[in-house]
């Protein structure tokens, strides 16, 4: 978020606070499930335009896929497959720099538009939302074998697998991923410098909406439960998610590994040729054909 929106945001909700803390807090939460859509990078568009493209039934929506497959295939069955699931508001073009390095490994890749974000359908979404669209393409675009998911997708991952551990998923790697959706809540406030009583009706509104406090949907605490090989990606000067978060969550799981990048802060890994080859190593080491 640019210094002048972040500005105009402020001095938005303080005029609807003086109005009614209550409506301001309605608002802040409409905007808080309301993801901006990005826009594709020039870098990954001739990536994009050459996928083959699915689109994905979940509930009264549609689910945008993505697939590339190597040349060189000589099976009509479909190969085993990465998986790719971006953050908040950004899209699955956002990948475009792992999909050369995963194709050279032999590896089919696919990525998918989350609800409300790139092609997919719906205006608003949630770690909910993350999770059942991974869940429908794991399904209907099987198999495959690993998943790479940044930041709250990585959340979404990580809660699916810990729950429902899937029958062909070898490993997962995650990239940037925060605490919990509390922390994400907290810093949003602090972003729109929302009074102390507009945040507490934040927070019930949520949990009426939700049934339950945002720090509930914590990958933190479903680390012990994730039993598959895991890679844990973050980079030390990370603005959104603090290194800690992912040093707590690796000390947490049984099968964990900790990868700390440097000077790439939040997204930049996922143009880093460096860190996506040790990406691919990793898979490597824990997919069979």
């Amino acid at each position: 978020m640019s210094p002048q929106l972040r500005l105009r945001l402020r001095r938005f909700f303080g005029f609807a606070t003086r109005v009614s803390p209550r409506l301001a807090a309605r608002l802040a939460l409409e905007m808080f499930l309301r993801p901006p859509r990005r826009r594709m990078d020039a870098v990954d568009a001739p990536v994009v335009a050459r996928a083959t493209r699915r689109s994905l039934a979940l509930g009264s929506g549609r689910v945008q896929a993505f697939e590339w497959s190597p040349q060189d295939r000589v099976s009509e069955e479909p190969r085993p497959a990465v998986l790719l699931l971006h953050g908040w508001g950004s899209h699955a073009a956002r990948f475009g720099s792992f999909v050369e390095p995963m194709l050279a490994a032999g590896r089919r890749v696919i990525a998918i538009d989350a609800p409300a974000h790139g092609e997919s359908t719906g205006r608003r979404s949630d770690l909910g939302q993350f999770r059942g669209a991974l869940s429908a393409a794991l399904d209907e675009l099987a198999p495959v074998q690993s998943i790479v998911a940044h930041s709250l997708g990585a959340a979404a991952a990580v809660w699916l697998l810990a729950e429902e551990p899937h029958r062909d998923v070898r490993s997962l790697v995650v990239v940037g991923m925060p605490r919990d959706i509390g922390y994400m809540m907290e810093s949003f406030m602090l972003i729109l410098d929302l009074r102390e009583d507009v945040c507490a009706q934040v927070r019930r509104q949520f949990i009426r909406r939700f049934g339950t406090a945002p720090e509930t949907f914590s990958a933190h605490a479903l680390a012990e439960r994730l039993q598959l090989p895991t890679m844990v990606v973050h980079d030390e000067d990370d603005d959104v998610a603090p290194l800690e978060h992912a040093h707590a969550f690796a000390t947490g799981l049984g099968r964990g590994r900790l990868s700390i990048t440097r000077g790439l802060n939040h997204s930049g890994p996922l143009r880093d040729a460096g860190t996506i080859a040790n990406i691919v190593a990793f898979i490597d080491e824990h997919t069979t054909e």
